[in-house]
């Protein structure tokens, strides 16, 4: 029932996940949607990975190649993983369709679970109620997806990409700390001479492209098939931790031209869109030094991107460029001596002169329509460009198939070419060499 009713739309990410859609067809004749009935549905995404880099362990025990090991648990390299397991329900409230809800849990084995080898369980990424009594200004208000780059605002089942971009998923996907050490530069911090913190306690899920607020948004008809989307949310920066507090208050901002062609329907709808989208935020860390005394440090985290998508007659084209500035992910770090076991903790470049941009170029063209397609994409980052010991530059060629039995069910297959270099650090160099390429196959089953 869900896919059905979200094809009557376009695949404009903030109307399909924040609102019911205003008509349904079900024999073709179209009315308005008044359905009480909660739509419950979810999808199952399973997969095998096998990564083909090397592990390095240093003469103090320390794993050093955390980029050779499979997420989320970063102690293997090959095996099969319930990836996600998601169960949802949304609808109206009202008989009016002017109150509704969505709901969303989560109990796969990633980040959301399970953040570097720690139990960060939360089960819950969604929960909100939408208002939507004022034309031109729907309301939204809980816990959801924050307006932003199109990588993380889509669905993810319906990408035939197993693994999300270098630059989404180090800069984008917030893992979100609180407890760090002392601060740290040189070769604590990979050679760099900006001030950087390691977390010392993972406790908070990944953000997964979310926070809890308050949004503001909609979407108006343009004429000649062009729309024109905007979206403003307050949130309070703490992703789906579930904590009500004000101090890393972050503001998001997003606004999307498309012009529709008029053929396909939801992920297939055939349309050109343009889209840009901004973040700025403040995020706390406590520092603790050796003598064992705690200070507050407080660091803007300001993220920025611009894009296009493109899909007809089969073909899919998508770019986008993004920059981060600020609280600066730069890796997960093994802080135990044991060869045999690690401690993953989380390393971040806080301050704002701290620098990253990266984007991707995706190519999909369906062989035989809306059922096997091939794909390409492009993606790079450069980390740190303003410190010469500390920049990283990575780049991932990734080549794939994608066979559709029904809707989003379907299998998928990711051949992952990758390369990382330190332009300005021979001995990160030596390191970084042991990246190596990466093999996933993912079943989508849909519900």
């Amino acid at each position: 029932m869900l896919f059905s009713a979200m094809s009557l739309e376009a695949a404009n990410w903030l109307m399909l996940q924040g609102t019911q859609p205003d008509n349904v067809a079900p024999k073709g004749v179209v009315g308005p949607y008044r359905n009480k009935m909660p739509v419950v549905w979810g999808f199952i995404q399973a997969n095998y990975k096998q990564d083909y880099g090397d592990v390095f362990i240093d003469p103090n025990g320390v794993n050093k190649t955390p980029f050779s090991l499979l997420n989320p648990n970063l102690t293997d390299q090959e095996g099969f993983s319930l990836f996600r397991a998601r169960l949802a329900a949304r609808g109206m409230a009202d008989n009016d369709n002017k109150v509704n809800y969505f709901f969303m849990t989560e109990f796969g084995n990633n980040a959301v679970n399970n953040l570097a080898g720690h139990d960060t369980a939360t089960y819950f990424t969604d929960a909100s109620v939408t208002l939507r009594h004022i034309p031109g200004l729907n309301a939204r208000i809980g816990m959801f997806k924050t307006p932003g780059s199109e990588e993380g605002l889509r669905a993810v089942f319906v990408s035939p990409y197993i693994e999300f971009t270098t630059m989404t998923n180090q800069q984008l996907l917030e893992r979100q700390v609180s407890k760090v050490g002392t601060a740290e530069t040189g070769k604590a911090a990979g050679g760099a001479s900006t001030v950087h913190y390691t977390s010392t306690d993972v406790t908070r899920p990944i953000a997964a492209f979310r926070d809890m607020g308050l949004e503001l948004f909609d979407t108006f008809a343009l004429g000649q098939g062009w729309t024109l989307s905007y979206a403003y949310m307050y949130g309070n920066g703490s992703g789906i931790s579930h904590i009500a507090s004000d101090h890393q208050a972050t503001h998001y901002g997003y606004l999307a031209l498309e012009d529709n062609f008029g053929a396909g329907r939801g992920f297939y709808t055939e349309a050109l869109k343009f889209f840009v989208w901004g973040q700025t935020g403040k995020r706390l860390l406590y520092s603790t030094d050796v003598n064992g005394t705690t200070t507050p440090v407080k660091h803007d985290r300001k993220r920025y991107g611009i894009g296009l998508s493109y899909y007809q007659n089969g073909l899919r084209a998508e770019a986008e460029y993004m920059w981060a500035e600020g609280m600066i992910y730069t890796g997960a770090k093994d802080k135990d001596p044991d060869p045999y076991q690690e401690d993953w903790q989380l390393q971040f470049a806080v301050g704002t002169e701290n620098k990253a941009a990266g984007g991707y170029l995706n190519l999909q063209y369906e062989l035989l329509p809306k059922q096997f397609e091939v794909f390409g994409r492009y993606d790079f980052m450069n980390r740190l460009t303003n410190d010469t010991k500390g920049e990283r530059d990575f780049q991932t060629f990734t080549l794939g198939c994608s066979y559709r039995f029904r809707g989003p069910t379907r299998i998928d297959f990711n051949y992952m070419i990758r390369d990382a270099k330190a332009p300005g650090n021979a001995a990160a160099q030596d390191v970084l060499d042991n990246m190596g390429d990466r093999l996933a196959i993912q079943v989508t089953a849909a519900f």
